[in-house]
């Protein structure tokens, strides 16, 4: 099952707390997909009169923009999604499995450092379950070997990637100003070359580097800056954890949106052709020609999207805006959840409340890192996993949109390979269900979330929060935030600030 913007509804209700709020979250979530589905739009599109605000995407940007419009006293704005949904790339699929409902998010999962995040202050707020995320890693040797000792690899880990690779890549950063900014894979290449008459270790070495920072940051090392891959900043300092969303993402978005009364305001199915500012208001055309005018424009559709020229500006964006735009970089990693039936499930039971991570020393094209459900969702029989590599994203590129089947058959067969190496071939059953993403082949995403790209400039995070057109057309997005990109809170905050400038000029 693969997923751009099609919705499925869970089936069954319980009668505990816990799943009484999933279901009217989710229930909410439903009734506003079922009513896009209908009409195409919540809300009529309003071509009569000039509006104060158009905001250009229902993600958390555009939400975040909303909200501190209405809260400043501006009722005169519509916001225009082109998905059939709003949240964005926070959505949550709910999967029915074995008489339970499984929430996927397809997108956004945790709340990120959440003891300092603002976030967490509505996840209290609308008393959403979270499970606090504590990770355990297993990695598996290959040919179904079994996982390495616990203590053995976390004193590996700290050997080649804390004090190896990062002091390695550290000391090249500190050059970095004097001779230009270079690729990260340098000093991954440099690093892995001093262990070449240590084949163990630096096999191992390749896959911590690759798995710690490739899919953190969904960008390859020959594409990440040393100078400025990991110059976002901690969440509210790195003294806290991440919180899982035992309800999926989607049941926060919409708590939010309703109890900011931001419904009435969205229009779905509602994609952006161009945006003209040559006159005195900004024209805005969707693709099924439809037009709204507006005095002011919040863009927060996604990087990929932007960089792309799928929405025409009219004049064309300033060099400085669309050079920023060009040399940040896109993310392109995607999800695959795998459900098996419970007597099939053949990896290890968690032995403690942690999240347990699953993968393998072996250097593949495509890399793909499992999640352990049973350790924090209620021991659904389930693997998750995280992928990207250039292989995976060819097969996304070439049958993601124009034969999805075939997409969802490929990726299955990869993770497979990966879960028969880690488990042994004759252990791993086919799975009975599988939900893949394709965020890069999704024509209003075209990618994951934003990373430092190499040739990057320092400021081009913070040129794309200038307003253009004298003032009338703003930006904003995870993109956009220079200390918390690629992430819902950065989204959240440059959504507001944002807002916050169009009230002082309207």
């Amino acid at each position: 099952m693969v997923f751009w913007n099609k919705r499925e509804k869970a089936e069954e209700k319980k009668e505990d707390d816990h799943h009484a709020l999933t279901t009217d979250i989710q229930n909410n979530h439903d009734a506003f997909g079922r009513e896009a589905e209908n009409t195409d739009i919540l809300t009529e599109l309003n071509t009569d009169q000039v509006l104060d605000v158009v905001i250009i995407g229902a993600g958390w940007a555009g939400i975040s923009a909303a909200a501190t419009l209405k809260k400043k006293g501006i009722e005169n704005f519509q916001v225009l999604e082109a998905k059939g949904y709003i949240g964005g790339r926070s959505f949550t699929h709910h999967e029915h499995w074995e008489g339970q409902d499984v929430p996927c998010d397809l997108g956004s999962m945790w709340i990120q450092n959440a003891k300092g995040n603002l976030l967490n202050e509505y996840i209290k707020k609308y008393k959403i379950p979270t499970h606090v995320s504590k990770y355990n890693t297993r990695i598996y040797e290959e040919n179904g070997k079994g996982p390495m000792d616990d203590k053995k690899y976390n004193k590996l880990e700290e050997e080649l990637y804390e004090k190896g690779f990062y002091n390695c890549q550290a000391a090249r950063q500190q050059l970095a100003w004097m001779r230009g900014d270079e690729p990260l894979s340098k000093s991954r290449d440099l690093y892995l070359a001093k262990l070449k008459k240590k084949p163990l270790k630096q096999k191992l070495a390749k896959v911590l580097i690759r798995d710690s920072i490739e899919l953190e940051y969904s960008g390859s090392l020959e594409e990440l800056s040393l100078e400025h891959w990991n110059t976002d900043s901690w969440i509210g300092g790195s003294n806290s954890h991440d919180h899982f969303v035992m309800t999926g993402y989607s049941s926060l978005f919409y708590a939010y949106a309703k109890d900011e009364g931001l419904m009435d305001k969205i229009v779905t199915n509602a994609p952006i052709s161009s945006i003209n500012s040559t006159s005195n208001l900004v024209k805005l055309t969707l693709k099924d020609q439809r037009s709204i005018t507006a005095k002011r424009v919040i863009v927060t559709a996604p990087l990929g999207v932007l960089q792309a020229n799928a929405i025409e500006f009219i004049p064309a964006l300033p060099k400085s805006h669309s050079k920023a735009i060009q040399r940040l970089g896109m993310g392109k990693m995607n999800k695959v959840f795998m459900f098996w039936k419970s007597e099939d499930v053949f990896w290890p039971m968690p032995t403690t409340s942690k999240i347990e991570v699953l993968g393998d020393v072996t250097d593949r094209d495509s890399t793909f890192l499992f999640y352990n459900s049973l350790s924090f969702h209620e021991e659904k029989p389930a693997l998750y996993a995280f992928f990207k590599g250039p292989q995976v994203e060819q097969i996304e590129l070439e049958f993601g949109t124009t034969d999805p089947e075939m997409y969802e058959e490929k990726i299955t067969e990869l993770a497979m390979e990966c879960l028969q190496s880690m488990f042994g071939k004759d252990a791993v059953p086919p799975p009975e269900k599988v939900v893949v993403t394709g965020w890069l082949a999704d024509e209003y995403t075209r990618g994951a979330y934003s990373f430092n790209k190499v040739g990057m400039k320092s400021k081009d995070r913070e040129v794309l929060t200038f307003p253009i057109a004298d003032g009338r057309i703003h930006f904003a997005g995870e993109a956009t935030h220079e200390k918390y990109f690629a992430t819902t809170t950065g989204a959240f905050l440059s959504g507001r600030n944002a807002a916050k400038k169009v009230v002082k000029k309207l």
